[in-house]
């Protein structure tokens, strides 16, 4: 027979299961969301054609190194992160989207 005492503590174990498992669960919708907007991206991908927020569209647009409708997403490899965090309103998750963005299409960015 189970004692009450053990009922809590068993409770408590899976109280804190449920816990670890939705933490797992979020982090693996983000992982596959990310997956799924990048898929079909490669170096050869117009700019313009990018599946990126607007924010992070305008400030490309407004970027003096890429050419918005001819450039491609190998032209992004061209860019310093330290150039594009200097960019007026490029933040944290603009560099984010973008570092992401160049890690499906296989380019690595100037620091």
């Amino acid at each position: 027979m189970v004692t009450y005492k053990e009922f809590l503590k068993a409770l408590e174990a899976v109280k804190k299961f449920k816990e670890q498992i939705s933490d797992l669960h979020r982090d693996v919708e983000d992982k596959v969301g990310t997956i799924s907007n990048f898929i079909g991206v490669d170096k050869d991908t117009k700019i313009y054609r990018l599946p990126l927020s607007k924010r992070t569209m305008n400030i490309l647009r407004e970027m003096n190194q890429i050419d918005f409708l001819e450039g491609t997403t190998k032209d992004l490899a061209k860019i310093s992160l330290k150039e594009l965090s200097r960019t007026k309103n490029a933040g944290r998750k603009t560099i984010d989207e973008i570092k992401k963005l160049c890690l499906f299409a296989n380019l690595e960015m100037k620091t």
